[in-house]
């Protein structure tokens, strides 16, 4: 058990940065707004996503490289769309999770900043840490992180499961088709169970973990990883839309519009399943977890987004610095929290949304790694993974399409 554990790595990194945003605060007002009305496509949009993330865990633990390698072989226009796809992760999703971080202390440690400021605060602590030892030290806490929070939470679910429809209340919203209705579909979407970029994420960390881990880390043991990781996002992400539903929806209590309030109102939908006497063990688990999502994105994004621009370079290994760029993100995160940030519920949709830009490009260059010819035929996809993949790309490319729809009218 213990050899087992210590063999996963990039499967519950996937995790931490999944768990964030897509789960606290999505899927929490998708129960409190709607019951358990979109439980269905919670699941569906993760299911639907799979492939691409197996496809870059096929390719990087068979050729122990990343994907920023395979999509260079395919030309230029890739490399552009992944261009597209870190800088909307380097500095809107590390300032979106960096601001749900925030609200958290806010509420937790009452702290008299604004949300914007804490976070700022947030993501430079976090990089400060990182350039202290870099993934190894981020997998090592991460592992405990995660795993905690998802037993705290798990347990949580299985208490308010007896609540759900007491006293005959309804489980399920009176669904009207709005233009906020759309909005928030294609936010909760974007980001669930993480965005399409996660993809190229793991690829780099299961690089790394098989530089660590040597012989010990094979084919099935990364595949292994990532089923245990993404298993693991869908059943947290389903056990918060239970939860709304139970203490939130069907109370009729109204999600607030700021971070810190936010913040508030989630933890006490642990403490009223759980009990008061657990506040200080379910807020620091919450904070732990949001860090560990901040810091997942420290971690990979200016990492893969240095070996990506040493490529389109044509000057591939890692001339550029991890260290500049980390300082760079840091720099954007601090402008958009402190000029450019409106509305804590607009803007968390806004950065959820924006995945759907580049999601479909990436999950289809992730198939055409995986089918190269770098990969021996009896490791390429098989039929049914290929049709659950462009399953997959077609739910992808329409929500795509609907979020320029939902930009443009």
């Amino acid at each position: 058990m213990i050899r087992w554990f210590a063999r996963l790595g990039p499967g519950l990194m996937l995790a931490a940065a999944a768990i964030g945003v897509s789960h606290l605060v999505q899927s929490t007002r998708a129960g409190a707004d709607f019951g358990l009305s979109f439980v269905w496509l919670i699941v569906l949009i993760s299911v639907l996503k799979y492939p691409a993330f197996r496809f870059a865990v096929d390719y990087a633990s068979l050729t122990n490289r990343s994907l920023v390698y395979a999509y260079s072989r395919l030309g230029r226009i890739p490399l552009f769309w992944l261009l597209a796809a870190f800088l909307v992760d380097m500095f809107i999703a590390t300032a979106a999770v960096s601001l749900v971080t925030a609200g958290l202390l806010i509420s937790v440690f009452d702290l008299p900043f604004s949300g914007p400021h804490v976070a700022v605060g947030v993501a430079a602590s976090s990089a400060l840490f990182l350039l202290n030892g870099h993934y190894a030290k981020a997998e090592k806490l991460i592992k405990v992180l995660v795993v905690s929070f998802s037993v705290l939470t798990i347990t949580a679910t299985l208490i308010a499961l007896p609540i759900l429809g007491e006293g005959g209340r309804e489980l399920f919203a009176e669904i009207t088709p709005t233009r906020s209705l759309a909005v928030f579909i294609i936010a909760m979407a974007g980001w669930m169970p993480m965005p399409m970029s996660g993809s190229i994420f793991i690829s780099s960390w299961a690089c790394e973990k098989k530089d660590l881990g040597g012989d010990q880390i094979d084919h099935d043991s990364a595949v292994a990883d990532l089923r245990v990781g993404w298993v693991l996002t869908i059943v947290l992400a389903v056990s918060f839309a239970i939860m709304g539903t139970a203490i939130l929806f069907q109370t009729d209590r109204v999600i607030p519009a700021n971070a810190g309030a936010f913040a508030t109102e989630l933890l006490s939908v642990f403490t009223a399943i759980i009990g008061k006497w657990s506040y200080p063990l379910i807020a620091m688990a919450a904070i732990a977890v949001m860090l560990s999502t901040v810091v997942a994105l420290l971690d990979v994004v200016p990492r893969v987004t240095a070996s990506l621009i040493d490529r389109m370079r044509g000057r591939p290994g890692r001339t550029t610095s991890y260290t500049a760029l980390l300082l760079v993100q840091i720099a954007g995160v601090t402008l958009i929290m402190l000029l450019l940030l409106g509305s804590f519920s607009a803007f968390i949709n806004f950065a959820t949304s924006t995945a759907f830009i580049t999601a479909p490009a990436l999950a289809y260059y992730n198939y055409r790694a995986v089918t190269s010819a770098e990969i021996a035929p009896h490791y390429k996809p098989k039929s049914t993974l290929l049709v659950w993949h462009w399953a997959g790309f077609a739910a992808l490319s329409a929500f795509a399409l609907a979020f320029f729809v939902e930009r443009v009218t």
